[in-house]
């Protein structure tokens, strides 16, 4: 039996596990409760390299600057695209009318995604792709006009409100897709948060991240995604 004993995470403040302080509107980690628990559940070693706000570009840096170094693990998981497909929303409360494109447009999304996996790959290094939990338009609408943007011109650009939300969807589609291209494991989940009957209760009230109860879910849906994998012809160890 070929025994993986060490993985690495890179990506943003989904799997950094940021929370939203309901009472002073600041963020913050959460204690790695469920990271540990994942861990003693598999005798798992996980090394976590999320950081707040990062986009593909910059994760891609991160992660080449790792292998240059020699990255010393087995599997990576990636975790982006909830950053990329954001907008500077001032230049939009600001101009309406002019074309905005997203942090990361999906054509460089794509690209930068595949170089990532490719490089991967070049090192023996299986990688793991997820889905982005879904978000709230109407919490984060609220969220990014709380200070003052003008709310009206920001929904003239966008149409309609759920336009965040499905542009936001077609990141996390275009993932799924990418995972199916190139072969690679892939843990959904978009698809645990969206069979809740209510899934936005897991949201914090900035409407992107999830909060306790929905990082608990995202602990469950690895944790189911783990065992099934152990229960293969391959043994997981993250770290």
């Amino acid at each position: 039996m070929n025994v993986v004993r060490r993985i690495q995470i890179y990506g943003d403040s989904i799997m950094k596990g940021i929370l939203l302080d309901h009472k002073s509107s600041r963020y913050y980690p959460q204690p790695p409760t469920n990271l540990n628990a994942f861990k003693e559940e598999f005798a798992l070693d996980i090394l976590n390299k999320s950081k707040f706000g990062c986009t593909i570009g910059k994760g891609c840096q991160q992660l080449c600057r790792q292998l240059e170094r020699g990255l010393d693990c087995d599997m990576v998981l990636l975790e982006y695209g909830g950053n990329d497909c954001d907008y500077d929303w001032d230049k939009v409360s600001a101009a309406p009318e002019a074309d905005h494109q997203p942090h990361t447009p999906l054509k460089e999304f794509v690209a930068t995604y595949r170089r990532m996996l490719t490089t991967l790959k070049d090192h023996a290094i299986q990688p793991i792709l997820m889905s982005l939990p879904p978000i709230d338009a109407e919490k984060y609408l609220s969220w990014i006009t709380r200070a003052g943007l003008n709310r009206e011109n920001i929904l003239k650009w966008l149409g309609d409100t759920q336009m965040i939300y499905r542009f936001q969807e077609l990141y996390s589609h275009t993932i799924m897709m990418l995972a199916y291209e190139t072969k690679s494991l892939f843990v959904d989940v978009r698809a645990a948060f969206l069979d809740k009957h209510n899934y936005k209760d897991l949201l914090c009230d900035d409407g992107i991240h999830p909060n306790e109860e929905g990082h608990q879910l995202i602990k469950q849906v690895f944790s189911q995604f783990a065992d099934a994998y152990l229960n293969g012809r391959t043994q997981i160890v993250l770290g």
